[in-house]
């Protein structure tokens, strides 16, 4: 593939403990997260994607099997066979992503009757349990069915309270996916996925106490997050080397949040609904030294996004906002094999966007007229915006140049046109910020990378550099706290990723990797305040790793890692630097026939890191040391 990706796979996922896209990210170059909660993360890669929960527009897309979810919405991972992670501006897929893209495929049906259970118990009497199984229904057709649950006290206590159980959760999964092969060798997938977490909110405090994982809310706040989903696809080869993959969806998501009263000492929190439909088509060939692909994409995107701030009698602030979306695009390439180990691929995406607002805010309360410090004087205001529109139609050319002269070398250099479409700031609270759409992002992106790989696949190195040059940059809700609709008129993202791996006997294999990204505004005012200069928020400068996995015998397995995270500053409140931080994770399993049992830990060494500062005095901690044992059967 001529891009930075990272592939993670289902043992992967399993053994590492990796439940949520927030550990995924945690655990990769040039990724981060920042999070309101354990089941909210919003993902970041190389500094782009953090306004994802406050703007309408979205340039890091997060797919479930072709199907679009938001990624703060999705909660934990459930019944994965892979999970891709793109970096850069992906052009020549069904959703654009300016920043990236990450794709979740989960497991398909066997077409032999099987089971598993796996049952695990962790820190923070954290339980969960999973029951899943392949039931054949004909000799081309086979069924999934998997169900799942999880509770957990979470870890955070409070004082006021005298509780432990203030940001736990509990949790049911489930999923049904059907596979059939027709007789024309057609490959026809159904699936439906649920997911209903509820859980506790108490995780914001002062700098003392999160650091301790503690709060004094006077009640532990709501975080209810879920979501519906339903994906369809068909594949299938003709004659001539040509393929036909139709990918169709829709989802529903579901995320109510209300703080604690004691925090702003006011009701805060908002019931929020997304809606999603969408399907992709592409057509693909082969012949000779020419190959091609064409496809067409179409989304409609619905989104309720009410927020209200009740601190009666003296202010009270109630805004609803109503967001239709909708997105057509047309994508294609052209690859032409040259000469030995040469391939030019020029590619075009053409994509039209419309974004439609109704928007409507209620302001009351008191105010001090006479300057004595004493509110005197009730006041109440009322601003309405309705059927406000931007549309956009954009030509977004990729040009690829790849070399491989064989399977142990390939190298690429990509030039991209990156976008994201305009919209509106959801929460703007006064009707001059409602009404005027921010522009959209255009970004001129270069990328050169290589890949070897030793003989016996003894050794790999990988090495890929990047640039963005962004024009218009979408700045939403993530400079101190404000919540702002601007664009900066500047802004770069250059860096690079190095990844290795090593095995000096089939037993044993070393990994290893770093990345770093210099992501900052050049042009940017603000209220006027000159940010040039300013790194984007929960964007470390550099981030590198090394990890272990052992086989010393057919049943056992040990694995460890260890990561370490640059200095950054936090969303929404830039003002809070994260100090720098090492992650350390290990785990050991042991199988003998149908039984696996495993033991885990995360974050073992207690490193002390935040994920979200709404100001000075209230942030939230990241997760602290992790430990659990997993007791699996296969039937």
């Amino acid at each position: 593939m001529p891009s930075s990706v990272s592939i993670i796979n289902r043992k992967t996922l399993e053994t590492q403990h990796l439940d949520t896209l927030g550990e995924i990210a945690h655990r990769q170059p040039n990724m981060h997260l920042t999070s309101y909660t354990h089941a909210n993360p919003v993902i970041t890669i190389r500094g782009l994607g953090i306004h994802v929960d406050e703007s309408d527009s979205t340039n890091i897309p997060v797919l479930m099997d072709g199907v679009s979810v938001p990624s703060n919405f999705v909660g934990q991972l459930f019944d994965l066979d892979q999970v891709q992670i793109l970096r850069g501006p992906q052009l020549l897929e069904g959703p654009n992503g300016l920043g990236g893209l990450v794709k979740m495929r989960s497991r398909d049906p066997g077409l032999t009757a099987a089971g598993d259970v796996s049952l695990e118990y962790g820190s923070h009497k954290r339980q969960r349990a999973t029951v899943s199984g392949d039931v054949p229904l004909a000799g081309r057709t086979g069924l999934r069915i998997a169900i799942g649950g999880e509770q957990s006290d979470g870890n955070t206590y409070n004082r006021t309270l005298d509780r432990k159980d203030t940001a736990g959760w509990h949790s049911t999964l489930a999923k049904l996916k059907l596979l059939h092969t027709d007789d024309g060798g057609g490959q026809w997938r159904l699936g439906l996925y649920h997911m209903n977490l509820r859980g506790g909110n108490d995780y914001f405090a002062p700098e003392d106490l999160s650091r301790r994982h503690e709060s004094t809310a006077t009640e532990k706040g709501a975080n209810n997050t879920k979501y519906t989903l339903l994906s369809g696809s068909y594949q299938r080869q003709f004659a001539g080397d040509t393929r036909l993959a139709v990918t169709f969806g829709a989802s529903r998501s579901e995320w109510n949040y209300w703080l604690p009263r004691s925090l702003f000492k006011a009701q805060a929190g908002f019931d929020m609904v997304t809606r999603e439909l969408s399907a992709d088509t592409r057509l693909s060939g082969h012949k000779e030294a020419i190959d091609w692909m064409v496809g067409v994409f179409a989304q409609q995107a619905r989104r309720d996004a009410p927020y209200q701030f009740d601190m009666a009698p003296y202010f009270t602030s109630n805004t609803l906002a109503k967001r239709k979306g909708h997105t057509l695009a047309l994508y294609g390439q052209a690859g032409w094999a040259f000469a030995r180990g040469w391939r030019l691929a020029p590619g075009l995406r053409i994509q039209h966007d419309r974004q439609r607002l109704n928007w409507r805010s209620e302001q009351r309360g008191y105010m001090d007229s006479d300057g004595d410090g004493i509110p005197d004087r009730s006041f109440s205001m009322t601003d309405s915006l309705r059927n406000a529109s931007v549309t956009k139609t954009v030509l977004l050319p990729t040009l690829t140049l790849e070399y491989g002269p064989d399977e142990r070398h390939f190298g690429w250099v990509k030039l991209s046109r990156g976008y994201e479409a305009p919209g509106y700031n959801l929460y703007a609270t006064k009707r001059e910020r409602a009404q005027y759409a921010y522009l959209p992002t255009l970004a001129n992106y270069i990328e050169l990378g290589y890949r070897i790989r030793g003989e016996g696949d003894r050794w790999e190195l990988g090495a890929t550099a990047f640039s963005t040059i962004l024009h218009d940059h979408q700045v939403v809700g993530s400079v101190n706290g404000l919540t702002v609709t601007n664009n900066a008129a500047r802004a770069h993202s250059r860096g690079f990723e190095l990844t290795g791996m090593w095995r000096p006997v089939p037993e044993l294999e070393l990994n290893a990797f770093a990345g770093v990204v210099d992501a900052k505004w050049d042009d940017f005012v603000l209220n006027g305040v000159d940010w040039a200069g300013q790194r984007f928020s929960t964007s470390p400068r550099q981030s590198y790793g090394l990890g272990l996995s052992w086989q010393p015998h057919a049943q056992w397995s040990l694995g460890a890692s260890v990561v370490r995270h640059g200095r950054s500053t936090l969303a929404t409140n830039s003002n809070f630097v994260n100090k720098p931080y090492t992650l350390v994770d290990a785990h050991v399993t042991y199988t003998g026939g149908r039984f696996s049992i495993g033991v885990y830990g995360q974050n073992l060494g207690n490193a002390h890191y935040y994920t979200r500062a709404v100001s000075q005095n209230a942030l939230a901690a990241g997760t602290s040391r992790n430990v659990g044992i997993r007791v699996s059967m296969n039937f």
